[in-house]
């Protein structure tokens, strides 16, 4: 398998975040990382669009040039592929959990995160736009505010004592944050505290470079 990644984007670094803690749990996926350069251009190439025609990041290639796009499927197909560990849970009420925290965490703060940072420094030369840019803060902001009460009670990681899959996109989205020089946590105490204890994860060490 293949997976084509850029290092820094948030929904690739989530997807590596997944497999380096599958790698330290002991459930190693063999994948083969190629790095897509996007600021370049290599990702609207027409041999990339034949594997996406959207142009985007992640996608796995499989055997027989079967192509999955999009960070959540990719990740799901790992978890059906090599069952032994699953990140989402064992349950169907743990695995609903998860997933409900995911798309809170990326539709709430990765993809406005990622609206801001393309409207202030964009890696890819998109024109600055203020108004884009606030109107992402401010989404984001929100759902971190939520995030932060719902640590409150103590919990270690997002769903509880064990990180999940929303805790790889939270690190993802922070990451990038920083890349586009955000401040995001800022009175956010327990996010803040999370931040530091998911970074030192070995896992999260092998992959995050910001």
């Amino acid at each position: 398998m293949k997976l084509y990644v850029f290092q820094v984007a948030p929904n690739p670094t989530k997807v590596r975040l997944y497999l380096s803690e599958r790698e330290i749990s002991g459930a190693r996926v063999e994948v083969e990382e190629i790095s897509i350069n996007i600021p370049e251009g290599e990702a609207k190439t027409p041999g990339f669009l034949k594997k996406n025609p959207q142009g985007q990041l992640p996608v796995l290639e499989l055997e027989n040039e079967i192509f999955i796009t999009e960070s959540l499927p990719i990740i799901e197909y790992f978890e059906e592929y090599d069952p032994q560990y699953k990140m989402f849970g064992n349950t169907s009420e743990a695995r609903a959990i998860s997933r409900s925290l995911e798309r809170t965490v990326d539709t709430g703060v990765l993809i406005p995160v990622g609206m801001t940072v393309h409207a202030t420094r964009s890696p890819i030369g998109l024109p600055p736009n203020a108004e884009v840019a606030a109107a992402g803060l401010r989404s984001a902001r929100g759902t971190l505010e939520h995030l932060n009460a719902l640590m409150s009670d103590g919990r270690s990681y997002l769903g509880g004592e064990e990180p999940n899959v929303a805790d790889c996109t939270l690190a993802a989205a922070l990451q990038f944050g920083r890349f586009g020089r955000l401040s995001l946590l800022d009175d956010l105490d327990h996010l803040a505290i999370w931040d530091e204890r998911y970074r030192a994860r070995p896992a999260a060490k092998n992959i995050l470079i910001i």
